[in-house]
């Protein structure tokens, strides 16, 4: 059996402890739980499966999705994670989130490779999702998974254990990895092109969810975990997937993505006119955000490291460990969409 919270769905849950009887704990004890994903007391719901579970999850945040009457331009800032050193820790009494790193990323002969910026986690995070960046939506990006197909679920699931709703690229190959994603409870899963060997695969995934979300990894043409997988031609790849339903879509020119040189204006030109929710990356900063939105596109993957997240790491008086050269200071302004003091 699979225990949720009835209101979030989430599956982190600690008996309440009822006092009045005889024993303490025992006696008038109605079996409600504190939710630590929500905070609200509730008995759980009980899953035969957890399939079920991720349907019933799956069902809230559809719920949710149209519970919002004015449509927000979504800015997504990525957080690269290499946990691929900590796969072999054991019996570290040290928290995850003190040893994971954010680390600066580029794409480098068909996979990414990690460069010189690092950071921890819980560092990174606490600059982009607090009241200063103000982020509410974060995409963590897995590299053991994209990469080796070698997701670090024990490290993924104790990072997601967040109140934002985070979008995870663990490198989806199956559905089974689809399921996997869902089972950490993600707001969203991201299926790459470049780890994708058939156009099938989407449609298993469609089917199974209608959060699983195709990200196009573009070069100036498509990029496919195989040849011939799928269409190479941006439009043509777009179009098909639209017609297999997916009405959510990512494209990420990789040419430019860790670059932090702000979104191509070619790729906006070509992509503009879809009438797909699309979420556009690669190279984007905050400065791009207000044009972005302007285009009609739904939202932004904003590179890691951006000079203004760097101000916030300065402002905490202690340097990034990094000998990645910035690029020359431009026009970092505010957007309207990021908080300020």
């Amino acid at each position: 059996m699979v225990y949720a919270c009835p209101h979030c769905g989430g599956r982190d849950l600690i008996p309440k402890l009822m006092f009045g009887g005889p024993l303490a704990g025992v006696d008038d004890n109605d079996g409600s739980c504190r939710c630590q994903s929500c905070g609200k007391m509730a008995v759980p719901l009980a899953f035969a499966s957890v399939d079920d579970w991720i349907s019933f999850r799956q069902s809230l945040l559809k719920k949710a999705d149209e519970e919002r009457s004015v449509p927000t331009f979504r800015h997504i800032p990525i957080l690269p994670v290499d946990t691929k050193p900590l796969l072999s820790l054991g019996g570290v009494d040290v928290p995850i989130i003190k040893l994971a790193e954010v680390v600066s990323v580029r794409w480098d002969n068909g996979s990414l490779k990690r460069t010189e910026y690092h950071v921890s986690f819980e560092r990174y995070w606490r600059a982009v999702a607090g009241q200063r960046y103000n982020a509410s939506e974060l995409l963590l990006l897995d590299l053991a998974g994209v990469n080796e197909a070698k997701p670090n679920f024990r490290v993924i699931r104790e990072l997601v254990k967040k109140k934002h709703d985070v979008w995870l690229d663990l490198g989806i190959r199956t559905d089974q990895d689809l399921f996997d994603a869902f089972s950490m409870e993600v707001a969203r899963a991201l299926a790459d092109t470049s780890t994708c060997t058939s156009m099938r695969l989407f449609q298993e995934l469609y089917e199974l969810s209608d959060k699983c979300v195709p990200c196009l990894q573009w070069d100036g043409r498509v990029i496919w975990g195989r040849p011939r997988a799928g269409p190479t031609d941006l439009k043509d790849a777009i179009k098909k997937l639209r017609g297999l339903g997916f009405d959510e879509l990512a494209v990420v020119d990789m040419r430019r993505l860790g670059t932090r040189s702000g979104v191509s204006t070619d790729l906006l030109a070509l992509l503009e006119g879809n009438d797909a929710a699309m979420v556009v990356g690669g190279g984007v900063v905050e400065r791009d955000l207000e044009l972005i939105e302007k285009k009609g596109f739904s939202g932004a993957f904003i590179d890691p490291f951006t000079p203004l997240i760097e101000d916030l790491f300065e402002d905490e008086g202690s340097p990034v460990e990094t000998r990645f050269i910035s690029p020359a200071p431009t026009d970092v302004k505010r957007p309207k969409y990021l908080a300020t003091d």
